[in-house]
């Protein structure tokens, strides 16, 4: 029987997140967990617990309440859209003319598509994967010794997103609502309207900061390797370039030769904490000329193996969100390109009230202008990242002019290079293209040549 308790903890924030004041990547996105659970996205449940030994953990599994509220939304979607097709088929749904009713209603089965595509692959494949890709980049925050600031500053900016979603939205929906109810009453048609377009608008948002972070990972990374063209700049609280090299596993380079080292494992290495010994035992070695070249070597071998982490977590973002995104940018282009049509149309026409004017053609274009930033949103995220990641490549590049490297760091990181051009991070809608500007060109130039071949057809 399901349990009424369990949906009052769904509904309201549990204590073991209230009482959290460590930074890290599950308290970040605190913000953005509730709203996407709100909106059906997120069938999973967060806590942080305690150990015995006092030791703070997270716990992200599958949500039983949230998956049925889920299962509960897609099937109201159904309804609406079974609702509405009913109603335009037998010419009782009270939208304005013909023609606007047939652009509403395009609009409205669109949405509702990708909707339920959205929220299936939320029960499936992000329910599932979703706490193994956070937990690679709270992992990844400890390698790269990431900030308390900085993380900080990722919740911080995950709060104004939040807010400035709902403050956007509201003004969106409200002059809408306003327009359009001065000349008809929609009904359940506007209220699943908005629905829809606040899921979709959540789902770029999870997968655009998502990106986000990948990028600052990538920013992080690209700083060690500035910092090694100044190898005093190596300091002892440095995590990844002293702690890194004094433990056994990493100081014996066998280690790194038949196996190659997992997240788990090289997760455990850094967080050893009896180390000290073993700096006292090696103390006149670390000050030997070949024993610094050797660090040098395992540095960079490092740094390539966390590269591949990244790698790794941008894959699965592609996994997790490419046919959600795949859906939404379909969805962006066509309500851009029928609203801007619509209000085209309407203004040739030149036969309507300012109430008229209003309603079809400045509400339009606003729709038209949220569905064309997010694309945008998407794209530069996209863009930015890759960007960060392609940066790599040219620190290295400089590495290898400097006179006094060695021949095995040197090798590692021609290797490095080697690697990265094999394999980058790129983000693509379910592998049909890559995102990019490029994608935000060709839309433009798709819409433009669309309106236009519409305008000379009406003409003719």
């Amino acid at each position: 029987m399901f349990n009424i308790a369990k949906m009052k903890n769904f509904l309201q924030m549990g204590k073991g997140v209230r009482s959290v004041k460590k930074s890290d990547i599950f308290a970040s996105i605190i913000p953005i967990y509730y709203l996407s659970k709100y909106t059906g996205l997120a069938p999973l449940s967060l806590a942080y617990t305690h150990d015995k030994q006092g030791r703070h953990a997270v716990t992200l599994k599958t949500s039983v309440p949230a998956v049925l509220y889920t299962a509960l939304l897609i099937i109201g979607i159904a309804a609406a859209q079974c609702f509405v097709l009913t109603s335009f088929r037998f010419d009782t749904l009270n939208i304005g003319t013909k023609e606007t009713k047939q652009v509403i209603v395009s609009e409205f089965v669109i949405s509702g598509i990708t909707v339920v595509i959205i929220l299936a692959t939320s029960l499936t494949r992000i329910r599932k994967g979703m706490y193994s890709l956070l937990y690679k980049v709270s992992v990844i925050d400890t390698l790269l010794g990431t900030k308390i600031d900085i993380l900080r500053s990722n919740e911080i900016y995950m709060w104004m997103q939040v807010t400035s979603l709902a403050s956007i939205l509201f003004v969106v929906y409200a002059n809408d609502f306003v327009a359009i109810y001065s000349d008809f009453n929609i009904g359940l048609y506007l209220i699943a309207v908005y629905v829809f377009t606040t899921i979709k608008i959540v789902t770029i948002m999870q997968f655009v900061n998502l990106v986000f972070l990948l990028k600052q990972k990538f920013k992080i990374l690209n700083s060690y390797l500035g910092s090694a063209e100044n190898p005093p700049q190596y300091r002892p609280d440095n995590n990844l370039w002293e702690i890194l090299l004094q433990t056994p596993r990493f100081r014996n380079e066998d280690n790194w030769k038949d196996d190659e080292l997992q997240i788990d494992a090289f997760y455990q290495a850094l967080n050893r904490r009896y180390y000290s010994n073993i700096i006292m035992q090696d103390s006149t070695n670390i000050c030997n000329q070949n024993s610094w070249f050797h660090k040098e070597k395992l540095r960079f071998r490092a740094l390539r193996i966390i590269w591949d982490v990244l790698c790794d977590i941008s894959s699965s973002v592609n996994s997790m969100y490419g046919l959600q995104i795949l859906f939404c940018i379909v969805s962006a282009f066509i309500e851009t390109t029928t609203n801007l049509s619509y209000a085209i149309m309407t203004l040739k026409d030149n036969v309507f009230t300012k109430e008229e004017l209003y309603f079809k053609v400045v509400t339009t274009i606003i729709w038209a202008l949220v569905q064309f930033l997010l694309l945008f949103w998407i794209a530069a995220s996209c863009s930015a990242n890759s960007g960060e990641a392609n940066r790599s490549v040219t620190l290295l590049q400089k590495l290898l002019l400097l006179p006094e490297i060695h021949p095995a760091t040197s090798a590692e990181i021609q290797l490095f290079l080697l690697q990265i051009r094999e394999r980058k991070p790129k983000f693509t809608a379910w592998g049909v293209f890559t995102i990019n500007y490029k994608l935000l060109g060709s839309t433009v130039g798709a819409i433009t040549t669309f309106l236009v071949i519409l305008v000379q057809m009406q003409a003719n």
